[in-house]
């Protein structure tokens, strides 16, 4: 590598300095044209024209400041008025009184939008007349005055029409609503309290507030364009104003009317839908109904694979009818499904994992309806095997809600399972000292659970040692309860202890229970002559 001098040096970087700085002054040449590309015609606020070509050598910037000064000492001038457009080899001359006021070239035109040189001379041709006539008015002394006038007695009108609006609006809605109370009166019972009914007054009354708002918004609206139109200088405002909402208010038509055949073939797709859903509540309720048998599916799974077949059947639907939905294509509704999408990824893990244990618990036939089971503390009757929660209802009247998930991992403890398909069992415990014959005990348990009528003798009940402690054994006493209502539990339960306590204090026997530490003075138990002491009453002999 041939190294370089410091002449050459400073040569080549004054070669790139000026290199750099012949580079930003054509960029900047650049800028000023693209700038320069454009200019408009303004005269009072109102846009006359637009210029995009030059002519010669005047830029459109140019054209336009000289076409301002012309119609300005035009202006001045006494005249008629009148504009016209005549067409010359170089393009379309615009005139004002017989004096030529500017030029519309070819290169004004936008082709590729459809714009036209006639098009473009003649709308300068009447936005030109209005600006005559605007500068007559502006030199009219009472015209401003006539103006704030009629704009007073606008607002004033505005207000009476208002006021008018609402009170007619609030006659309306009490006319209603005693209009449709007096209907839902002379319905049926069923009917009458039906929770859609029950909400259709104030639907109704709802409806006729936001028509009333609507008419109110219009009406400002309006009153802004009409006060703005008396005068010159907000007259264009309220032109600009009216154009955009009536081209707004066409735009919504074609694209309602444009998407018209999409939503008739979403409403298809979603009728088609409906009507499979019906099909499979009606199959799956007469499997629950047992009127139907499907091999592995029964009146236990029934409930739960119709949820699980209906939700499928309108998910694919609503995939379906997505890309016939009215903005489907749009970015705005690409971004809002994506962002949905995302919500419903990040927030349903814990929802998708209570489905899927609420699944495994009705197809593995874990728990039932109307079975009574303990999981964790909590005890009682199961009253519903929901997608997200198993609900249980105590004998006290409690009701328990605990979350699949919870209910799959923890052990289950089912009261309800026995070889004869109904009933429960039901167990319960007492300790007794050395002391006292086990033969004894078991007889004393055996006779409690025959005082009992709900306890059945078939299976019959036993008693069971399930340990030897340091200073008591420990006795269970296992009975089966035949009924069909497992909430009867707690009472059978109640009235099973209460004949324990009665066997034992009839016979001397002493309860050790919970802890025994040495004998008592006197045996803790209870004469049959205090059983009913006050407030108890004793039962009353039969008759």
């Amino acid at each position: 590598m041939i190294p370089m001098t410091k002449a050459q040096g400073v040569a080549c970087s004054r070669w790139i300095g000026r290199y750099l700085a012949a580079l930003c002054l054509f960029y900047a040449h650049m800028l000023s044209a693209l700038a320069a590309d454009e200019a408009a015609l303004v005269i009072g606020n109102r846009k006359i024209a637009e210029f995009r070509a030059p002519v010669g050598a005047f830029s459109p910037a140019e054209r336009a400041e000289a076409a301002r000064l012309r119609i300005a000492r035009a202006l001045e001038q006494p005249g008629d008025g009148w504009t016209s457009v005549k067409s010359t080899s170089q393009g379309v001359l615009v005139e004002l009184d017989g004096k030529t006021m500017f030029l519309i070239v070819p290169g004004d035109a936008r082709e590729a939008a459809g714009e036209t040189v006639e098009d473009m001379a003649n709308t300068a041709s009447r936005g030109l007349q209005k600006v005559w006539a605007e500068a007559r008015e502006n030199r009219d002394p009472g015209a401003a005055l006539r103006g704030a006038g009629k704009a007073a007695a606008a607002l004033a009108l505005l207000a009476l029409a208002l006021a008018a609006l609402f009170r007619l609006t609030h006659m309306a809605r009490a006319a209603l609503a005693a209009q449709l109370a007096q209907r839902l009166a002379a319905l049926d019972g069923h009917l009458r309290h039906s929770r859609v009914l029950a909400l259709l007054p104030r639907w109704i009354s709802s409806a006729c507030l936001l028509a009333a708002w609507l008419l109110a918004l219009v009406a400002v609206f309006l009153y802004f364009t009409y006060s703005l139109r008396q005068f010159v200088y907000t007259r264009p405002a309220a032109e600009s104003l009216t154009h955009s909402l009536t081209s707004l208010f066409i735009q919504i038509l074609g694209s309602v009317a444009g998407a018209l055949p999409g939503m008739f073939v979403a409403a298809c797709i979603f009728l088609a839908a409906w009507a499979v859903t019906q099909a499979s509540v009606e199959l799956f309720d007469h499997v629950a109904s047992r009127k139907l048998q499907m091999g592995l599916l029964d009146s236990h799974t029934a409930p739960a694979t119709r949820r699980i077949v209906n939700g499928a059947v309108w998910l694919f639907s609503a995939a379906m009818a997505y890309p016939y939905l009215p903005g489907a294509h749009t970015q705005a509704f690409q971004g809002l499904t994506v962002i949905l999408g995302l919500m419903a990824s990040i927030g349903a893990s814990g929802l998708v994992g209570q489905i899927a244990s609420g699944m495994i618990l009705v197809y593995t036939r874990g728990l039932r309806a109307g079975e009574y089971v303990r999981i964790q503390d909590c005890e009682g009757t199961v009253i519903e095997l929901g997608l997200f929660v198993t609900r249980m209802r105590t004998g006290l009247g409690e009701e328990i809600s605990l979350p699949n998930a919870l209910v799959l991992a923890n052990v289950t403890r089912n009261y309800s399972r026995n070889s004869r398909g109904h009933g429960f069992v039901l167990e319960t415990g007492v300790t007794i000292g050395y002391d006292t014959p086990w033969r004894q005990v078991h007889a004393l348990l055996l006779e409690a659970a025959r005082e009992v009528s709900e306890i059945s003798g078939q299976p019959a009940p036993f008693v069971v040692q399930t340990a030897l402690s340091d200073f008591y054994v420990e006795y269970k006493l296992v009975t089966y309860v035949d009924t069909e209502v497992p909430a009867l539990r707690v009472k059978v339960a109640s009235d099973l202890h209460a004949a324990i306590q009665d066997a034992f204090n009839r016979h001397g026997v002493q309860i050790m229970s919970p802890h025994y530490c040495r004998d008592p003075e006197a045996p803790k138990i209870v004469p049959q002559a205090e059983w009913h002491a006050a407030p108890a009453a004793p039962p009353r002999a039969a008759d």
